[in-house]
Protein backbone atom coordinates (compact mmCIF):
# COMPACT_ATOMS: atom_id res chain seq x y z
CA UNK A 1 0.00 0.00 0.00
CA UNK A 2 1.34 3.47 -0.92
CA UNK A 3 0.94 6.26 1.59
CA UNK A 4 0.50 9.90 0.61
CA UNK A 5 1.52 12.71 2.91
CA UNK A 6 0.07 16.20 2.91
CA UNK A 7 1.97 18.66 5.10
CA UNK A 8 -1.20 20.29 6.42
CA UNK A 9 -2.73 16.93 7.31
CA UNK A 10 0.58 15.91 8.88
CA UNK A 11 0.52 18.94 11.14
CA UNK A 12 -3.16 18.42 12.01
CA UNK A 13 -2.78 14.75 12.89
CA UNK A 14 0.57 14.86 14.69
CA UNK A 15 1.27 18.50 15.59
CA UNK A 16 -0.51 18.54 18.95
CA UNK A 17 1.11 15.33 20.19
CA UNK A 18 4.56 16.48 19.06
CA UNK A 19 4.05 19.83 20.77
CA UNK A 20 2.97 18.04 23.95
CA UNK A 21 6.03 15.80 23.68
CA UNK A 22 8.31 18.84 23.25
CA UNK A 23 6.94 20.63 26.31
CA UNK A 24 7.10 17.38 28.30
CA UNK A 25 10.73 16.85 27.27
CA UNK A 26 11.55 20.21 28.80
CA UNK A 27 9.48 19.89 31.98
CA UNK A 28 10.30 16.25 32.71
CA UNK A 29 13.91 16.01 31.54
CA UNK A 30 15.89 19.10 30.51
CA UNK A 31 14.67 21.24 33.38
CA UNK A 32 15.95 18.81 36.00
CA UNK A 33 19.58 19.52 36.84
CA UNK A 34 22.66 19.66 34.68
CA UNK A 35 23.21 17.42 31.69
CA UNK A 36 26.66 16.09 30.93
CA UNK A 37 28.17 15.80 27.48
CA UNK A 38 27.36 12.10 27.16
CA UNK A 39 23.66 12.79 27.70
CA UNK A 40 23.71 15.62 25.16
CA UNK A 41 25.43 13.39 22.62
CA UNK A 42 22.93 10.58 23.28
CA UNK A 43 20.06 13.02 22.71
CA UNK A 44 21.59 14.27 19.45
CA UNK A 45 22.25 10.72 18.24
CA UNK A 46 18.67 9.66 19.02
CA UNK A 47 17.37 12.77 17.26
CA UNK A 48 19.44 11.99 14.16
CA UNK A 49 18.35 8.32 14.06
CA UNK A 50 14.65 9.21 14.40
CA UNK A 51 14.87 11.83 11.65
CA UNK A 52 16.68 9.47 9.30
CA UNK A 53 14.07 6.77 9.97
CA UNK A 54 11.19 9.16 9.25
CA UNK A 55 12.87 10.40 6.08
CA UNK A 56 13.50 6.84 4.93
CA UNK A 57 9.90 5.83 5.61
CA UNK A 58 8.57 8.74 3.56
CA UNK A 59 10.96 8.07 0.68
CA UNK A 60 9.98 4.40 0.57
CA UNK A 61 6.28 5.30 0.43
CA UNK A 62 6.07 7.83 -2.43
CA UNK A 63 2.89 8.92 -4.24
CA UNK A 64 1.84 6.82 -7.22
CA UNK A 65 4.19 6.87 -10.21
CA UNK A 66 6.90 8.82 -8.34
CA UNK A 67 10.41 7.48 -7.81
CA UNK A 68 11.60 7.54 -4.20
CA UNK A 69 14.92 8.93 -5.44
CA UNK A 70 13.52 11.86 -7.39
CA UNK A 71 14.24 15.44 -6.36
CA UNK A 72 10.56 16.04 -5.64
CA UNK A 73 10.42 12.97 -3.37
CA UNK A 74 13.45 14.17 -1.40
CA UNK A 75 12.02 17.68 -1.18
CA UNK A 76 8.74 16.27 0.09
CA UNK A 77 10.50 14.08 2.61
CA UNK A 78 12.77 16.83 3.95
CA UNK A 79 9.81 19.21 4.21
CA UNK A 80 7.87 16.65 6.24
CA UNK A 81 10.82 15.99 8.57
CA UNK A 82 11.35 19.74 9.03
CA UNK A 83 7.69 20.25 9.88
CA UNK A 84 7.73 17.44 12.44
CA UNK A 85 10.84 18.91 14.04
CA UNK A 86 9.22 22.33 14.14
CA UNK A 87 6.16 20.87 15.86
CA UNK A 88 8.41 19.26 18.50
CA UNK A 89 11.20 21.78 19.04
CA UNK A 90 9.12 24.95 18.63
CA UNK A 91 7.01 24.28 21.76
CA UNK A 92 10.07 22.86 23.56
CA UNK A 93 12.05 26.08 23.06
CA UNK A 94 8.97 28.18 23.82
CA UNK A 95 8.57 26.32 27.11
CA UNK A 96 12.25 26.84 27.91
CA UNK A 97 12.01 30.56 27.13
CA UNK A 98 8.91 31.16 29.24
CA UNK A 99 10.40 29.24 32.16
CA UNK A 100 13.76 31.02 32.06
CA UNK A 101 12.20 34.48 31.84
CA UNK A 102 9.29 34.17 34.31
CA UNK A 103 9.65 31.11 36.55
CA UNK A 104 13.39 30.41 36.89
CA UNK A 105 14.93 30.69 40.36
CA UNK A 106 17.23 33.48 39.03
CA UNK A 107 14.44 35.54 37.44
CA UNK A 108 14.84 38.40 39.97
CA UNK A 109 18.47 39.08 39.04
CA UNK A 110 19.08 41.73 36.35
CA UNK A 111 20.72 41.03 33.02
CA UNK A 112 20.13 41.10 29.27
CA UNK A 113 17.07 39.15 28.12
CA UNK A 114 19.13 37.38 25.47
CA UNK A 115 21.51 35.97 28.12
CA UNK A 116 18.62 34.89 30.32
CA UNK A 117 17.42 32.78 27.39
CA UNK A 118 20.73 31.37 26.14
CA UNK A 119 24.50 31.79 26.40
CA UNK A 120 24.83 31.41 22.65
CA UNK A 121 24.68 35.20 22.46
CA UNK A 122 27.77 35.32 24.71
CA UNK A 123 29.54 32.84 22.44
CA UNK A 124 28.68 34.98 19.42
CA UNK A 125 29.88 38.15 21.20
CA UNK A 126 33.31 36.55 21.64
CA UNK A 127 33.77 35.60 17.98
CA UNK A 128 36.67 37.61 16.60
CA UNK A 129 37.41 39.68 19.72
CA UNK A 130 37.59 37.02 22.44
CA UNK A 131 37.66 39.62 25.20
CA UNK A 132 35.09 38.06 27.50
CA UNK A 133 36.43 39.83 30.59
CA UNK A 134 35.59 43.12 28.83
CA UNK A 135 32.08 41.91 27.95
CA UNK A 136 31.41 40.88 31.57
CA UNK A 137 32.82 44.15 32.85
CA UNK A 138 30.51 46.14 30.58
CA UNK A 139 27.53 44.13 31.85
CA UNK A 140 28.40 45.01 35.45
CA UNK A 141 28.69 48.69 34.55
CA UNK A 142 25.18 48.51 33.09
CA UNK A 143 23.36 46.18 35.51
CA UNK A 144 25.24 46.39 38.82
CA UNK A 145 27.27 44.10 41.05
CA UNK A 146 25.25 40.94 40.36
CA UNK A 147 24.36 40.16 36.76
CA UNK A 148 22.56 37.18 35.31
CA UNK A 149 24.98 36.17 32.56
CA UNK A 150 23.25 32.96 31.50
CA UNK A 151 20.08 30.95 32.09
CA UNK A 152 21.47 29.62 35.38
CA UNK A 153 24.59 31.78 35.81
CA UNK A 154 25.46 34.85 37.85
CA UNK A 155 28.52 37.06 37.77
CA UNK A 156 29.32 38.80 41.06
CA UNK A 157 31.60 41.84 41.08
CA UNK A 158 32.41 41.70 44.78
CA UNK A 159 35.77 41.08 46.41
CA UNK A 160 33.93 40.33 49.65
CA UNK A 161 32.22 37.37 47.97
CA UNK A 162 35.48 35.66 46.95
CA UNK A 163 35.88 33.78 50.23
CA UNK A 164 32.27 32.53 50.18
CA UNK A 165 32.56 31.30 46.59
CA UNK A 166 36.19 30.15 46.34
CA UNK A 167 37.55 29.95 49.89
CA UNK A 168 38.80 26.81 51.61
CA UNK A 169 35.57 26.50 53.60
CA UNK A 170 33.26 27.29 50.67
CA UNK A 171 30.51 24.77 49.92
CA UNK A 172 30.61 25.67 46.23
CA UNK A 173 32.04 23.11 43.83
CA UNK A 174 33.40 23.26 40.31
CA UNK A 175 30.78 23.88 37.64
CA UNK A 176 29.90 22.01 34.44
CA UNK A 177 32.44 24.19 32.61
CA UNK A 178 35.14 21.77 33.78
CA UNK A 179 33.44 18.96 31.84
CA UNK A 180 33.80 20.75 28.52
CA UNK A 181 36.64 18.59 27.14
CA UNK A 182 35.19 15.26 28.21
CA UNK A 183 33.56 14.91 24.82
CA UNK A 184 36.78 14.55 22.87
CA UNK A 185 39.06 11.74 21.81
CA UNK A 186 41.46 10.05 24.19
CA UNK A 187 40.61 12.57 26.90
CA UNK A 188 37.06 11.27 27.47
CA UNK A 189 37.44 8.56 30.13
CA UNK A 190 39.48 10.12 32.93
CA UNK A 191 40.74 13.61 33.41
CA UNK A 192 43.40 15.84 34.85
CA UNK A 193 43.25 17.19 38.38
CA UNK A 194 42.16 20.53 36.92
CA UNK A 195 38.94 19.00 35.56
CA UNK A 196 37.94 16.92 38.60
CA UNK A 197 34.81 18.46 40.11
CA UNK A 198 34.34 16.27 43.18
CA UNK A 199 36.21 18.05 46.04
CA UNK A 200 37.33 14.82 47.74
CA UNK A 201 38.57 13.22 44.52
CA UNK A 202 40.28 16.46 43.51
CA UNK A 203 42.06 16.80 46.84
CA UNK A 204 43.22 13.19 46.78
CA UNK A 205 44.61 13.42 43.23
CA UNK A 206 46.24 16.79 43.84
CA UNK A 207 47.95 15.61 47.02
CA UNK A 208 49.27 12.47 45.33
CA UNK A 209 50.59 14.22 42.22
CA UNK A 210 50.90 17.97 42.13
CA UNK A 211 51.63 18.65 45.79
CA UNK A 212 54.43 16.09 45.60
CA UNK A 213 55.91 17.74 42.50
CA UNK A 214 55.75 21.23 44.04
CA UNK A 215 56.61 20.72 47.70
CA UNK A 216 59.39 22.75 49.35
CA UNK A 217 62.09 20.20 48.64
CA UNK A 218 61.10 19.91 44.99
CA UNK A 219 60.93 23.68 44.54
CA UNK A 220 64.47 24.07 45.85
CA UNK A 221 65.69 21.47 43.37
CA UNK A 222 64.20 23.46 40.47
CA UNK A 223 65.97 26.73 41.34
CA UNK A 224 69.33 25.85 39.70
CA UNK A 225 67.53 24.83 36.50
CA UNK A 226 65.67 28.13 36.40
CA UNK A 227 68.83 30.17 37.02
CA UNK A 228 70.92 28.35 34.39
CA UNK A 229 68.15 28.46 31.78
CA UNK A 230 67.61 32.17 32.40
CA UNK A 231 71.32 32.85 31.96
CA UNK A 232 71.30 30.99 28.63
CA UNK A 233 68.35 33.11 27.57
CA UNK A 234 70.09 36.35 28.54
CA UNK A 235 73.21 35.32 26.63
CA UNK A 236 71.04 34.81 23.55
CA UNK A 237 69.31 38.13 24.18
CA UNK A 238 72.71 39.82 24.41
CA UNK A 239 73.22 39.02 20.72
CA UNK A 240 70.05 40.99 19.94
CA UNK A 241 70.82 44.12 21.94
CA UNK A 242 69.58 47.18 20.10
CA UNK A 243 67.25 45.17 17.88
CA UNK A 244 63.46 45.39 17.90
CA UNK A 245 61.93 42.22 19.36
CA UNK A 246 58.44 41.13 20.39
CA UNK A 247 57.86 41.40 24.13
CA UNK A 248 55.36 38.51 24.49
CA UNK A 249 56.99 36.20 21.92
CA UNK A 250 60.43 36.59 23.50
CA UNK A 251 59.11 35.69 26.93
CA UNK A 252 57.35 32.64 25.49
CA UNK A 253 60.67 31.28 24.25
CA UNK A 254 62.05 31.36 27.79
CA UNK A 255 58.86 30.35 29.57
CA UNK A 256 58.31 27.22 27.49
CA UNK A 257 61.94 26.18 27.81
CA UNK A 258 61.57 26.53 31.58
CA UNK A 259 58.36 24.50 31.45
CA UNK A 260 60.07 21.80 29.39
CA UNK A 261 63.11 21.49 31.65
CA UNK A 262 61.42 21.92 35.04
CA UNK A 263 58.24 20.10 34.09
CA UNK A 264 59.58 17.33 31.85
CA UNK A 265 63.38 17.38 31.91
CA UNK A 266 63.01 18.02 28.19
CA UNK A 267 64.46 20.93 26.22
CA UNK A 268 62.36 22.47 23.47
CA UNK A 269 65.48 24.38 22.31
CA UNK A 270 63.47 27.55 21.86
CA UNK A 271 66.35 29.69 23.12
CA UNK A 272 68.99 28.06 20.91
CA UNK A 273 66.84 28.35 17.78
CA UNK A 274 65.27 31.67 18.85
CA UNK A 275 61.87 30.49 17.73
CA UNK A 276 59.06 28.53 19.34
CA UNK A 277 59.26 24.77 18.87
CA UNK A 278 56.59 23.81 16.28
CA UNK A 279 55.12 21.28 18.73
CA UNK A 280 54.16 24.15 21.04
CA UNK A 281 51.94 25.80 18.45
CA UNK A 282 49.41 23.09 19.34
CA UNK A 283 49.01 24.77 22.73
CA UNK A 284 47.85 28.02 21.16
CA UNK A 285 45.55 26.11 18.77
CA UNK A 286 43.98 24.13 21.62
CA UNK A 287 43.38 27.16 23.85
CA UNK A 288 42.21 29.53 21.10
CA UNK A 289 38.45 29.81 21.07
CA UNK A 290 38.02 28.27 24.53
CA UNK A 291 36.00 31.24 25.79
CA UNK A 292 33.65 30.89 22.81
CA UNK A 293 33.10 27.19 23.40
CA UNK A 294 32.94 27.48 27.18
CA UNK A 295 29.95 29.83 27.01
CA UNK A 296 27.92 26.72 26.20
CA UNK A 297 29.94 23.61 27.15
CA UNK A 298 27.66 21.36 25.08
CA UNK A 299 29.10 23.10 22.00
CA UNK A 300 32.18 20.94 22.48
CA UNK A 301 30.00 17.85 22.13
CA UNK A 302 28.90 19.09 18.72
CA UNK A 303 32.22 20.40 17.47
CA UNK A 304 34.42 17.41 18.29
CA UNK A 305 32.09 15.15 16.32
CA UNK A 306 32.42 17.25 13.16
CA UNK A 307 35.08 15.97 10.72
CA UNK A 308 38.41 17.69 11.31
CA UNK A 309 37.26 19.93 14.16
CA UNK A 310 39.15 17.99 16.81
CA UNK A 311 42.33 17.65 14.73
CA UNK A 312 44.37 20.14 16.85
CA UNK A 313 43.30 18.32 20.02
CA UNK A 314 44.32 14.95 18.58
CA UNK A 315 47.70 16.27 17.37
CA UNK A 316 48.30 17.82 20.76
CA UNK A 317 47.19 14.63 22.51
CA UNK A 318 49.50 12.51 20.36
CA UNK A 319 52.43 14.77 21.17
CA UNK A 320 51.69 14.62 24.91
CA UNK A 321 51.33 10.84 24.69
CA UNK A 322 54.78 10.54 23.11
CA UNK A 323 56.39 12.64 25.86
CA UNK A 324 54.66 10.60 28.59
CA UNK A 325 55.84 7.31 27.08
CA UNK A 326 59.41 8.61 26.82
CA UNK A 327 59.33 9.62 30.47
CA UNK A 328 57.88 6.26 31.58
CA UNK A 329 60.58 4.35 29.68
CA UNK A 330 63.26 6.48 31.34
CA UNK A 331 61.81 5.81 34.79
CA UNK A 332 61.86 2.07 34.15
CA UNK A 333 65.64 2.26 33.88
CA UNK A 334 68.19 2.81 36.66
CA UNK A 335 66.62 6.19 37.60
CA UNK A 336 63.39 5.59 39.50
CA UNK A 337 62.80 9.31 39.88
CA UNK A 338 64.06 12.24 37.84
CA UNK A 339 64.62 15.83 38.91
CA UNK A 340 61.70 17.21 36.90
CA UNK A 341 58.09 17.58 38.03
CA UNK A 342 56.60 14.89 35.78
CA UNK A 343 59.31 12.49 36.89
CA UNK A 344 58.14 12.98 40.47
CA UNK A 345 54.47 12.56 39.52
CA UNK A 346 54.50 9.57 37.16
CA UNK A 347 55.45 6.93 39.80
CA UNK A 348 52.25 7.90 41.64
CA UNK A 349 50.20 7.64 38.43
CA UNK A 350 50.34 3.85 38.14
CA UNK A 351 46.67 3.52 39.10
CA UNK A 352 45.47 6.08 36.56
CA UNK A 353 44.14 5.37 33.09
CA UNK A 354 46.21 6.35 30.07
CA UNK A 355 43.84 9.21 29.29
CA UNK A 356 44.36 10.61 32.80
CA UNK A 357 48.13 10.43 32.32
CA UNK A 358 47.96 12.33 29.07
CA UNK A 359 45.55 14.88 30.50
CA UNK A 360 47.88 15.64 33.42
CA UNK A 361 50.67 16.12 30.87
CA UNK A 362 48.50 18.53 28.90
CA UNK A 363 47.85 20.52 32.06
CA UNK A 364 51.59 20.74 32.79
CA UNK A 365 52.27 22.27 29.37
CA UNK A 366 49.47 24.86 29.40
CA UNK A 367 49.72 25.87 33.05
CA UNK A 368 53.52 25.89 33.08
CA UNK A 369 54.15 27.81 29.87
CA UNK A 370 51.66 30.42 28.74
CA UNK A 371 50.70 31.74 32.16
CA UNK A 372 54.27 32.54 33.30
CA UNK A 373 55.08 34.17 29.96
CA UNK A 374 52.01 36.39 30.33
CA UNK A 375 53.15 37.90 33.63
CA UNK A 376 56.78 38.30 32.56
CA UNK A 377 55.73 40.12 29.39
CA UNK A 378 53.28 42.31 31.33
CA UNK A 379 56.01 43.42 33.76
CA UNK A 380 58.32 44.18 30.83
CA UNK A 381 55.64 46.23 29.07
CA UNK A 382 54.91 48.44 32.07
CA UNK A 383 58.57 48.86 33.05
CA UNK A 384 59.48 49.78 29.47
CA UNK A 385 56.64 52.30 29.60
CA UNK A 386 57.70 53.68 33.01
CA UNK A 387 61.50 54.20 33.16
CA UNK A 388 61.35 55.57 36.71
CA UNK A 389 59.81 52.32 37.98
CA UNK A 390 62.41 50.32 36.04
CA UNK A 391 65.28 52.32 37.58
CA UNK A 392 63.83 51.90 41.06
CA UNK A 393 63.69 48.12 40.61
CA UNK A 394 67.24 48.07 39.27
CA UNK A 395 68.47 50.01 42.29
CA UNK A 396 66.94 47.37 44.58
CA UNK A 397 68.52 44.58 42.51
CA UNK A 398 71.93 46.29 42.56
CA UNK A 399 71.82 46.52 46.36
CA UNK A 400 70.90 42.84 46.62
CA UNK A 401 73.76 41.89 44.28
CA UNK A 402 76.18 43.91 46.39
CA UNK A 403 75.01 42.17 49.58
CA UNK A 404 75.42 38.78 47.88
CA UNK A 405 79.00 39.61 46.85
CA UNK A 406 79.84 40.74 50.38
CA UNK A 407 78.34 37.59 51.83
CA UNK A 408 80.45 35.50 49.46
CA UNK A 409 83.60 37.35 50.53
CA UNK A 410 82.87 37.25 54.25
CA UNK A 411 81.80 33.66 54.80
CA UNK A 412 81.81 30.33 53.08
CA UNK A 413 78.51 28.61 52.41
CA UNK A 414 77.66 25.07 51.44
CA UNK A 415 74.71 26.27 49.33
CA UNK A 416 74.91 26.18 45.56
CA UNK A 417 75.47 29.55 43.82
CA UNK A 418 71.98 29.27 42.32
CA UNK A 419 70.35 28.69 45.71
CA UNK A 420 72.31 31.57 47.24
CA UNK A 421 71.23 33.82 44.40
CA UNK A 422 67.57 32.99 44.83
CA UNK A 423 67.76 33.61 48.59
CA UNK A 424 69.21 37.05 47.86
CA UNK A 425 66.22 38.11 45.75
CA UNK A 426 63.35 36.06 47.19
CA UNK A 427 62.27 38.70 49.70
CA UNK A 428 62.94 41.88 47.70
CA UNK A 429 59.80 43.97 48.28
CA UNK A 430 59.82 46.04 45.09
CA UNK A 431 60.47 43.03 42.86
CA UNK A 432 57.54 41.25 44.49
CA UNK A 433 55.44 44.41 44.13
CA UNK A 434 56.14 44.66 40.38
CA UNK A 435 55.11 41.04 39.90
CA UNK A 436 51.93 41.44 41.95
CA UNK A 437 50.97 44.62 40.13
CA UNK A 438 51.36 42.85 36.77
CA UNK A 439 49.24 39.96 38.05
CA UNK A 440 46.61 42.44 39.19
CA UNK A 441 46.42 44.33 35.90
CA UNK A 442 46.70 41.27 33.65
CA UNK A 443 45.93 38.02 35.51
CA UNK A 444 46.74 34.85 33.55
CA UNK A 445 43.05 33.86 33.78
CA UNK A 446 41.23 37.21 33.46
CA UNK A 447 37.60 36.13 33.23
CA UNK A 448 35.18 33.85 35.01
CA UNK A 449 36.24 30.91 37.19
CA UNK A 450 32.84 29.21 37.58
CA UNK A 451 31.56 27.46 40.67
CA UNK A 452 28.23 25.75 41.43
CA UNK A 453 26.34 26.59 44.61
CA UNK A 454 25.16 23.75 46.88
CA UNK A 455 21.55 22.58 46.70
CA UNK A 456 20.57 24.61 49.75
CA UNK A 457 22.07 27.80 48.26
CA UNK A 458 24.47 30.25 49.91
CA UNK A 459 24.55 33.80 51.22
CA UNK A 460 27.28 35.99 49.76
CA UNK A 461 28.35 39.48 50.85
CA UNK A 462 27.94 42.39 48.48
CA UNK A 463 30.77 44.91 48.00
CA UNK A 464 31.67 47.01 50.99
CA UNK A 465 31.60 50.73 50.14
CA UNK A 466 35.21 51.70 50.84
CA UNK A 467 37.07 54.95 50.27
CA UNK A 468 40.69 55.89 50.94
CA UNK A 469 39.56 58.08 53.83
CA UNK A 470 37.47 55.41 55.54
CA UNK A 471 38.17 55.14 59.26
CA UNK A 472 36.14 51.99 59.84
CA UNK A 473 35.17 48.93 57.90
CA UNK A 474 31.46 48.64 57.17
CA UNK A 475 29.73 45.29 57.50
CA UNK A 476 28.78 44.18 53.99
CA UNK A 477 25.19 43.29 53.26
CA UNK A 478 24.46 39.78 52.02
CA UNK A 479 22.24 38.31 49.35
CA UNK A 480 20.92 34.78 48.94
CA UNK A 481 22.01 32.81 45.87
CA UNK A 482 19.78 29.79 45.11
CA UNK A 483 21.19 26.29 44.86
CA UNK A 484 22.47 24.76 41.61
CA UNK A 485 23.49 28.20 40.37
CA UNK A 486 26.68 28.73 38.38
CA UNK A 487 28.41 31.67 40.03
CA UNK A 488 31.73 33.44 39.52
CA UNK A 489 33.72 36.54 40.35
CA UNK A 490 35.34 37.91 37.16
CA UNK A 491 39.04 38.16 37.99
CA UNK A 492 40.27 41.12 35.95
CA UNK A 493 37.22 43.33 36.62
CA UNK A 494 37.37 42.78 40.39
CA UNK A 495 41.12 43.44 40.38
CA UNK A 496 40.53 46.72 38.52
CA UNK A 497 37.51 47.80 40.56
CA UNK A 498 38.00 51.31 41.97
CA UNK A 499 36.35 50.14 45.20
CA UNK A 500 39.30 47.80 45.73
CA UNK A 501 42.22 49.82 44.34
CA UNK A 502 42.89 53.53 43.95
CA UNK A 503 43.86 54.40 40.35
CA UNK A 504 43.00 50.82 39.39
CA UNK A 505 44.18 51.03 35.77
CA UNK A 506 47.63 52.42 36.62
CA UNK A 507 50.77 50.34 37.20
CA UNK A 508 51.79 51.40 40.72
CA UNK A 509 53.93 48.76 42.49
CA UNK A 510 54.11 50.92 45.61
CA UNK A 511 50.54 49.90 46.48
CA UNK A 512 52.05 46.52 47.50
CA UNK A 513 54.82 48.00 49.68
CA UNK A 514 54.98 50.15 52.80
CA UNK A 515 55.22 53.29 50.65
CA UNK A 516 51.60 53.60 49.46
CA UNK A 517 49.51 50.88 51.12
CA UNK A 518 46.53 53.26 51.07
CA UNK A 519 46.22 52.60 47.32
CA UNK A 520 45.06 49.06 48.12
CA UNK A 521 41.58 49.29 49.62
CA UNK A 522 40.68 45.60 49.69
CA UNK A 523 43.47 43.00 49.54
CA UNK A 524 40.96 40.16 49.24
CA UNK A 525 40.31 41.35 45.67
CA UNK A 526 43.66 39.90 44.57
CA UNK A 527 43.07 36.41 43.15
CA UNK A 528 45.31 35.84 40.07
CA UNK A 529 45.81 32.17 40.96
CA UNK A 530 42.21 31.56 42.11
CA UNK A 531 41.69 30.78 45.81
CA UNK A 532 40.96 28.05 48.32
CA UNK A 533 41.27 24.32 47.70
CA UNK A 534 41.45 24.82 43.94
CA UNK A 535 44.22 27.42 43.92
CA UNK A 536 46.96 26.92 41.33
CA UNK A 537 49.28 24.08 42.39
CA UNK A 538 52.23 25.66 40.55
CA UNK A 539 51.85 29.08 42.13
CA UNK A 540 55.05 28.87 44.19
CA UNK A 541 57.08 27.71 41.18
CA UNK A 542 55.65 30.54 39.08
CA UNK A 543 56.85 33.10 41.64
CA UNK A 544 60.31 31.49 41.72
CA UNK A 545 60.58 31.65 37.94
CA UNK A 546 59.29 35.21 37.71
CA UNK A 547 61.60 36.50 40.46
CA UNK A 548 64.70 34.90 38.95
CA UNK A 549 63.95 35.89 35.35
CA UNK A 550 63.05 39.50 36.11
CA UNK A 551 65.92 39.98 38.56
CA UNK A 552 68.57 38.66 36.18
CA UNK A 553 67.03 40.43 33.19
CA UNK A 554 66.98 43.89 34.78
CA UNK A 555 70.36 43.41 36.44
CA UNK A 556 71.89 43.08 32.98
CA UNK A 557 69.58 45.03 30.66
CA UNK A 558 67.34 48.02 30.47
CA UNK A 559 64.34 47.92 28.19
CA UNK A 560 62.36 50.53 26.29
CA UNK A 561 59.41 50.47 23.93
CA UNK A 562 60.45 50.42 20.28
CA UNK A 563 60.12 53.64 18.31
CA UNK A 564 56.51 54.10 17.28
CA UNK A 565 55.21 51.52 19.77
CA UNK A 566 52.25 53.02 21.63
CA UNK A 567 51.11 49.84 23.40
CA UNK A 568 47.69 49.89 21.74
CA UNK A 569 47.91 46.27 20.55
CA UNK A 570 48.85 45.06 24.02
CA UNK A 571 46.07 47.03 25.69
CA UNK A 572 43.31 46.47 23.13
CA UNK A 573 44.06 43.18 21.36
CA UNK A 574 44.80 40.91 24.31
CA UNK A 575 42.43 37.93 24.13
CA UNK A 576 40.68 35.96 26.83
CA UNK A 577 40.97 32.30 25.77
CA UNK A 578 40.43 31.27 29.38
CA UNK A 579 44.18 31.83 29.65
CA UNK A 580 45.40 35.17 28.32
CA UNK A 581 46.76 35.50 24.79
CA UNK A 582 48.58 38.83 24.98
CA UNK A 583 48.40 41.42 22.25
CA UNK A 584 51.84 42.08 20.81
CA UNK A 585 54.20 44.95 21.61
CA UNK A 586 57.77 45.63 20.49
CA UNK A 587 60.69 46.52 22.73
CA UNK A 588 64.43 47.14 22.51
CA UNK A 589 66.84 45.70 25.08
CA UNK A 590 70.03 47.63 25.83
CA UNK A 591 73.00 46.66 27.95
CA UNK A 592 73.18 48.56 31.23
CA UNK A 593 76.15 50.89 31.44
Amino acid sequence: MTLSFDLIDLAKHHGFFLALAGVSAHLLYWIRGERNNKEVRAWLLTHAVVNIAILGFILLNPPAQQSPWSISAWGRGLAAVSLLNLCFYGPLFASVSVYRLFFHRLRRFPGPVALKLSKLTAAYANVGKERDFERIWDLHKQYGDIVRTGPQELSVLSADAIEAIYGASSRCTRATWYDRLKASGDFSEDFATFHIRDPVAHGKRRKALWDKAFNIRALKSYQPVVVRTTERFLDALQERVGQVVSGPDTMQLLSYDLMGLVGWGYSFENIENWRLNPALHFVRQVTSGQRIISQAPWLMSLLVNLPGMDAPMHRYGNWIEARIREKMQLLQGPERETADAMGKMIPAMVTLSESALYSEGELMVIAGGDTTATTLATVIFYLARNPSIQHKLQAELDEAAQRLRQQGDDEATDSSPEASYYRSISSLPYLRACINEALRLMPPVPGEIPRKTPLEGIHIPLPTPTTPSSTSVATPSTIFIPGDTIISVPVLPVQRDSRNYVHPDDFIPERWTDEKPELTLNRSAFMPFAAGAYTCAGRALAYIEMRIVLAKLFERFQVRLADGEDGRRFLEETKDCHVVHLGDFEVVYERRG
